[in-house]
């Protein structure tokens, strides 16, 4: 079996809420190379900003993912397809009961075994000062709404290159976390994303691999191949 995993696209409400920076039919594109080559796509989360809503609350949120996805029609009737499986991440937590997305999952292919996760879940920062990460979320959507875009994106691209500095190693919390899994689970895999750094750590208890981002008009994608038991970062030009 050949899996594809993909992340963090950002799909904003709004052309000007947007980090996608995709076209419609572009995009669609690249999902059907990945779709031609591969048997799974697994989204592991953050597919659409739902948290930059004026109020932030749960009909806020659905309301944004909603207009996100009439943004984008075809793309959204696309990743409902069976050959996707869709994992929430902390910026659409409202997927879980509004999409009926998943929080995590496990595939199986005979004696190997891959689990994704978005990857919020061991991020210190989220887990220390949820509040305030979730009101440095929230400014930030409110400068992308007063079209202050390269502002917010100055600031999104700070925070990740600060985090993955401090966070981002062999011994980080994000690897602790996949080698707790790998033990706990008889894994060989465990696949990541939220960080928005790509990343392939073979590790002496399996391999954590990041999906990296596909906001910004990236495509890049983790794939997995479990007959041949390969795991590799993938990136493919426009």
């Amino acid at each position: 079996m050949r899996i594809a995993a993909l992340s963090d696209f950002h799909i904003g409400a709004r052309d000007h809420k947007d980090e996608f920076r995709h076209t419609q039919d572009g995009f669609l594109k690249f999902l059907d190379q990945l779709e031609a080559t591969h048997d799974k796509i697994v989204l592991l989360g953050d597919i659409y900003q739902c948290d930059h809503a004026v109020i932030p609350n749960a009909q806020g949120k659905r309301k944004e993912i909603d207009r996100a996805r009439e943004r984008m029609p075809r793309l959204a009737e696309r990743l409902s397809e069976p050959q996707y499986a869709y994992i929430c991440g902390n910026h659409d937590t409202v997927a879980l009961e509004h999409l009926g997305a998943l929080e995590s999952l496990k595939i199986s292919d005979g004696d190997y075994g891959v689990y994704f996760i978005h990857g919020h879940q061991f991020d210190p920062v989220i887990g220390r000062v949820h509040k305030l990460a979730k009101a440095a979320t929230w400014t930030v959507g409110r400068l992308r709404a007063a079209r202050m875009r390269k502002v917010a994106h100055w600031i999104e691209t700070r925070d990740v290159k600060i985090k993955h500095k401090r966070f981002g190693s062999h011994e980080g919390p994000y690897c602790r976390a996949g080698r707790a899994l790998l033990m706990a689970n008889e894994l060989d895999v465990v696949v990541m994303g939220h960080t928005h750094v790509a990343a392939c750590h073979d590790l002496p208890e399996g391999i954590v691999a990041n999906t990296g981002t596909c906001s910004g008009g990236r495509r890049v994608f983790v794939s997995i191949d479990t007959d041949a038991r390969t795991v590799a970062v993938r990136k493919l030009r426009a």
